[in-house]
């Protein structure tokens, strides 16, 4: 019964959510990863070396980036508040060979 006390316990990770506007959004030609701004820098997350900005991921569905992107535009252009949520450890977006960059957008609101 006492060695069950040592046995390592999973490690989840819990999604922030982070309320603003939308100050920018930045596409490239070169990758699908969709750079967004928001009015508010959000919490910090250690493994992520970029502490402003959010990414939607070029790893997920094509529509579901397509989405996710419609919602922040049209946001973006009726200055209107968003939540985005993403994850407090890890969930980093890889940018050219620094695999954990941008906090990783996991839900829109």
């Amino acid at each position: 019964m006492i060695l069950v006390l040592f046995l390592p316990l999973p490690s989840f990770a819990a999604w922030l959510n982070t309320s603003g506007k939308v100050t920018s959004l930045v596409t490239y030609a070169t990758t699908n990863t969709i750079l967004v701004g928001l009015s508010v820098d959000g919490a910090d997350v250690a493994q992520c070396s970029n502490k402003t900005t959010f990414a939607i991921s070029k790893d997920i569905d094509a529509e579901a980036r397509a989405r996710m992107y419609a919602l922040l535009l049209a946001a973006k252009t009726a200055d209107t508040t968003v939540v985005v949520s993403y994850q407090d450890a890890g969930g980093c977006e890889p940018w050219s060979s620094n695999p954990s960059v941008y906090r990783r957008i996991v839900r829109l609101q």
